[in-house]
């Protein structure tokens, strides 16, 4: 959204500045000058669009081994059903490899049976983003699968999510692991969290044989938004949130993770957590309080006995723990 307005702010400068250049030498020139301008800016368009196909081969061929359906039954050939487990969970590496190779580095030392990722993997979402700056990471999660979703900085220049599906397969997964549920999809499409979404949502979470579900996406809903931001500005979703948050609770979900605004911030609502965690290398953000402004993932304990959440962060220079 700040890039929208500092796009809407250059345009105005722009025609601001043809006005004053029509009022002082007439329009013919002005008109020159804005046909130039436009020929410009559809010739760049031209070229996003052409390269935002290259190196989709290549994402493509590495899913075999990093595809959502291959990490799953990576996970359940490796470690079966285990009744006691830890899973992880980070967002918004942005590209700032880093900081995301020290957050992968630390989590792998957690012994993470899978980490998950809240969307914002790259900037701009091109083939190219993805080759240089996340699958290099991946060796560095100490062989435990990652599954993400996707942020709307993943979507590409075509705005199709192209590169993040050739890679991973698809922009929503569903799997079980240990007695739990694990359900993420894509909300970074134009109606956000439609009927369609939703009425997929409650098929997943629906079926039995879960006895925890925990669900991940992008977007936060705005109700959860107002418990942490420090201001009346919005970024959530507004349409259907309600009807999202009633799924939740009708499905005994656990807890929601999301990232897009960058820091970290949890909130209970009627039995369900709705979690932040968006500090894994984008800029953070002035709106999180700042005890919470901090580069970090969450660390979840799975055991019959219940869940123990831990949140690990660097503190300047060095890694602190907050248990919650």
């Amino acid at each position: 959204m700040k890039g929208l307005r500092k796009k809407k702010l250059l345009w105005l400068a722009v025609l601001a500045a043809l006005a004053v250049l029509g009022w002082k030498i007439g329009p013919g020139p002005v008109l020159l000058v804005a046909g130039m301008l436009a020929a410009a800016l559809g010739a760049l368009h031209g070229v996003q669009w052409v390269l935002a196909g290259r190196g989709l081969a290549e994402l493509a061929a590495l899913r075999a081994r990093h595809g959502f359906d291959a990490m799953a039954g990576e996970l359940q050939a490796r470690l079966g059903g285990p009744e006691a487990f830890r899973f992880v969970v980070m967002g918004d590496t942005r590209n700032n490899t880093a900081v995301a190779s020290r957050l992968y580095k630390q989590a792998a030392g957690e012994s993470p049976a899978v980490l998950f990722h809240t969307g914002d993997i790259v900037r701009r979402g091109n083939p190219g983003e993805f080759l240089r700056n996340h699958v290099p990471l991946l060796p560095l999660t100490g062989g435990a699968p990652l599954f993400c979703v996707p942020g709307n900085h993943d979507q590409g220049a075509r705005r199709d999510f192209a590169a993040f599906k050739a890679l991973y397969g698809d922009d929503r997964f569903s799997l079980d692991f240990g007695g739990c549920r694990f359900v993420g999809f894509n909300n970074c499409r134009k109606d956000r969290v439609d009927d369609d979404t939703l009425a997929w949502l409650r098929a997943e979470l629906s079926k039995p044989g879960a006895a925890r579900r925990f669900v991940f996406l992008h977007i936060p809903p705005v109700f959860f938004e107002e418990t942490f931001a420090g201001d009346t500005r919005r970024r959530g979703f507004r349409k259907n949130q309600d009807a999202f948050h009633a799924l939740m609770r009708e499905c005994g979900v656990d807890e929601v993770f999301m990232a897009h605004i960058h820091g970290y911030a949890t909130h209970v609502r009627d039995g369900v957590r709705y979690t932040l965690t968006a500090g894994g290398g984008a800029p953070l953000s002035g709106r999180i309080a700042r005890e919470n402004r901090n580069f970090h993932y969450v660390a979840l304990d799975v055991s019959p006995e219940g869940l123990r959440r831990t949140v690990v962060y660097l503190d300047g220079d060095r890694w602190a723990r907050r248990e919650e």
